[in-house]
């Protein structure tokens, strides 16, 4: 697939995911549900449409000048970046899931089990973006 239908594919896919944020938001806030629910909704929806925004105009930019989407320094980095991130994420959720079943059982923490797990989710997510970004500047170490 040639990089014009991917850029075209990629907007069409950031377009349905902000258009069913955007109906989400307007849903929740037209049934009267819990009013941080919907402003932390909104936040989300707006921060996904400035990260795509970002991402689409320095894709094309780079169209434009020549550079190829996935060099082999690109390819190795996010490789190296997400195998990293696997390894420190599986240690995080060991310690985590250990503090976790202490905190559960002595009945201190209010959070329920869902909550829990979209923090790890989140931080595994920065893990990786930590990784990839200390990489894309030091390199793949051979």
């Amino acid at each position: 697939m040639d990089e014009n239908a991917q850029m075209k594919r990629y907007v069409a896919v950031v377009v349905v995911a902000l258009a069913f944020g955007a109906i989400f938001v307007v849903w929740s806030g037209a049934v009267g549900a819990d009013n941080w629910a919907s402003l932390m909704s909104a936040v989300i929806l707006v921060t996904m449409a400035v990260v795509a925004i970002i991402i689409a105009r320095k894709r094309s930019k780079e169209m434009k000048a020549g550079f190829p989407k996935n060099d082999e320094r690109s390819i190795a980095i996010r490789m190296r970046a997400g195998y990293l991130a696997f390894f420190v994420s599986v240690y995080l959720l060991l310690g985590a899931g250990f503090a976790f079943s202490i905190v559960e059982d002595d009945g201190i923490s209010s959070l329920p089990t869902s909550e829990w797990f979209m923090i790890f989710v989140a931080a595994m997510g920065m893990i990786f973006l930590a990784i990839n970004a200390y990489l894309g500047r030091k390199g793949v170490p051979g």
